[in-house]
């Protein structure tokens, strides 16, 4: 019978109300996680910044320089890459601790582990309203789907040791916010990508039960868009254009 994956939570030292309310928020679903020391971005120095960041390269991109929070949040994901690769598992499931996961959870986390390749990373957000995806496998009442759409998703997802080596070495060093991994070019596509549909994940509310690994800017920026009814029609029908005629899903053959 497979069992269910080692769960990691990232978790700043210093936030012992966000490791209470997963510990508990876990328990209710049966489940129990690791806690992983995040990197504090606001508390690393220029020299430290400047070994794992590479701000130029970062200029270049739709999100911008990032900020000490975003860098810390990156720094703590590529750690969290690195640390699986060095314990032989076979795959973690990795949570921000501000993941609120589906009552449905439980029931699939088996069948995933099934599912999944070697070189799979299976974020549990998918955001799109209006999604295009190839070859759905069922998943529970959900769906393994291959998407063909970008997506913000950083807040629960299950890596597998050839995706932590492949994500680690297309993002050192950092060049954009983590969370928007599959939306930056260069880096999409780095290897395959299966995500759960309908999405299996929120974050908690913003505020004092939001994540404290890092600053949601990037997620700021793209919200500025979405605001004014022009700039998101065009935006939605540009990326619609994208989608449908020019990008390419990865996945297996």
């Amino acid at each position: 019978m497979t069992t269910a994956p080692k769960i990691i939570i990232i978790n700043l030292e210093s936030s012992a109300d966000r490791r209470a309310l997963m510990t508990a928020h876990l328990a209710t679903l049966g489940l129990q996680g690791e806690f992983f020391p995040a990197s504090d971005g606001r508390q690393m120095t220029d020299a430290e910044i400047a070994v794992v960041y590479d701000e130029k390269r970062a200029a270049t991109t739709e999100w911008g320089v990032l900020t000490r929070g975003e860098i810390g949040c990156a720094l703590s994901h590529r750690r969290v890459w690195q640390a699986l690769l060095d314990s032989g598992d076979n795959g973690w499931l990795v949570l921000e601790d501000d993941a609120v996961l589906a009552p449905d959870v439980p029931q699939w986390l088996g069948q995933l582990l099934e599912q999944a390749h070697d070189g799979d990373v299976i974020p549990f957000v998918y955001t799109s309203p209006t999604p295009y995806f190839f070859r759905q496998t069922a998943l529970g009442k959900r769906q393994l789907v291959y998407p063909n759409q970008s997506f913000i998703a950083a807040t629960a997802y299950y890596v597998t040791p050839l995706a932590a080596q492949r994500l680690l070495a297309a993002s050192n060093p950092i060049w954009f916010p983590i969370d928007c991994w599959y939306s930056t070019p260069g880096f999409r596509g780095v290897t395959p990508v299966r995500a759960v549909w309908p999405e299996a994940v929120v974050p908690r509310e913003s505020g004092i039960q939001g994540s404290t690994i890092g600053f949601r800017q990037a997620h700021a920026r793209r919200e500025s868009v979405q605001k004014n009814p022009l700039r998101k029609l065009i935006s939605n029908f540009r990326r619609y254009l994208k989608n449908r005629f020019l990008v390419k899903p990865v996945r297996y053959d």
